[in-house]
């Protein structure tokens, strides 16, 4: 008896730890959020399907030159319509089977192959396209989440100061060393306060149901964000060290959309090259069947044959001017001088792209300086106006005031480093390049 009441506590006690660590919160640095997402995002799986049909496609080119391979048999009788020879029973009952085989060959062919290769090539480029997408989306709402934790942080403890003061002033009020008055400012500075922490937590927790989303975690599992706002990335005279010119010529051409219009342009090539090879070259088509028949199922009498066929074909519709088939070639040049172009006009955007992102990024780091030393100023401010408020020579609304210019006053810090960190990683995707490539390239010029 008491072997079972030992087996029974320790499954209670098992099931009981089970439970509480199911429910334990999700601690997810930087790292983790990305490698969750890469495993899970809906909008990655599905990129990853196309990719590997691509793949597929481009591994088994080679069954262009698989014959149609047709397999077929029946059973038939057969009798005179018009005339009455005798020569054909319709008592009797007929059977065949047949093997064809048929293949066409045309160099447009080949360029098929070439054309499944430049495929798979532009399907690497569009997944890769969306895992840096992805990845540089969970890294900028993954610090959003941590500077709206930092904001609100910063409320919670601007509630708490307006808080303190308030039971102050009733402690005062019951000494005798405040107003009525004074109480009431305190009591409704103090809930004023209230409604702004309230929308900000609500936010705060939005945001982390979506990002959940994004990593294709469950809505109601608990998580926690491991992260700061620390930025790393300037020198010691305080200024971000990047040159535009050294930059745009490093990294450029390596840009994934600059790729992409790169890899349209051939595939337009190649596209032009089908067409006209298609309607301006000869065909070989060889085919064969095997028949193997019967005149009687009762009593068969089994006869077979095979028969070879070998042709040559010419389109001439092609030469002829004005023909859909012509149209049809100067149209696929057409789209070829167009992927051209749009070349050109993404290589243009791409480098307006990078030297925006770049003087945005002085804008962020000139931020940060300037609210940092607002934060400096604003905190001295605040304790200079609460000794006065303690000792009578300032009211509460002075009080007041300078916290709420300090609660401004972090916050606006708290944005402008969260956007150097977000400019950072438009730069990193804006070049195709992670930061430690960006800072060799910068040293190295």
């Amino acid at each position: 008896m008491t072997d079972t009441k030992t087996i029974l506590f320790l499954l209670v006690l098992l099931i009981g730890t089970a439970g509480l660590i199911a429910a334990e919160p999700l601690v997810l640095t930087e790292e983790a959020a990305v490698a969750l997402a890469l495993e899970q995002n809906f909008g990655l799986q599905s990129s990853r399907l196309d990719l590997e049909g691509s793949e597929e496609t481009e591994k088994n080119s080679w069954n262009a030159f698989l014959p149609d391979l047709t397999a077929s048999a029946a059973a038939y009788q057969s009798e005179e319509f018009l005339s009455d020879t005798g020569y054909i029973s319709n008592e009797e009952w007929g059977a065949y089977g047949k093997l064809d085989a048929s293949l066409n060959i045309n160099y447009a062919a080949i360029q098929g192959i070439a054309a499944n290769k430049l495929a798979l090539d532009s399907q690497k480029i569009i997944y890769e396209t969306g895992e840096d997408t992805l990845i540089v989306n969970v890294k900028k709402q993954f610090y959003k989440l941590v500077a709206d934790r930092e904001k609100l942080d910063v409320e919670r403890k601007n509630l708490a100061l307006a808080e303190k003061r308030y039971d102050q002033t009733r402690v005062n009020y019951e000494n005798g060393l405040a107003s009525e008055l004074d109480v009431l400012e305190a009591q409704n500075s103090y809930e004023s306060m209230r409604p702004s922490y309230t929308d900000t937590k609500t936010s705060y927790e939005t945001q982390l149901m979506t990002f959940k989303s994004l990593l294709g975690l469950d809505l109601e599992k608990e998580i926690l964000i491991d992260g700061s706002l620390d930025v790393k990335e300037r020198n010691p005279d305080g200024k971000p060290d990047f040159e535009a010119e050294d930059l745009i010529d490093a990294f450029l051409m390596n840009r994934l959309d600059v790729q992409q219009a790169m890899k349209s342009v051939e595939i337009m090539e190649n596209t032009e090259k089908i067409t006209a090879i298609g309607n301006r070259t000869p065909t070989l088509s060889l085919s064969g069947e095997w028949r193997n028949t019967t005149s009687n199922i009762d009593d068969p009498d089994w006869y077979d044959y095979t028969t070879l066929t070998l042709a040559l074909s010419m389109p001439l519709n092609g030469f002829i001017p004005g023909s859909s088939e012509t149209v049809s070639i100067h149209n696929a040049r057409r789209e070829t001088e167009k992927a051209a172009l749009d070349l050109e006009e993404t290589i243009l955007n791409a480098e307006e792209d990078i030297r925006t992102i770049l003087m945005e990024l002085d804008g962020y780091r000139e931020n940060m300086e300037i609210t940092e030393l607002s934060v400096e100023l604003a905190e001295k401010t605040y304790e200079m106006t609460e000794y006065a408020y303690r000792q009578g020579t300032r009211e509460i609304l002075d009080v007041e005031d300078a916290q709420n210019k300090l609660l401004d006053a972090r916050q606006d810090l708290v944005d402008s480093r969260y956007n150097f960190l977000s400019g950072l990683m438009d730069l990193e995707i804006a070049l195709n390049a992670d930061r430690e490539s960006i800072q060799a390239v910068l040293k190295k010029n």
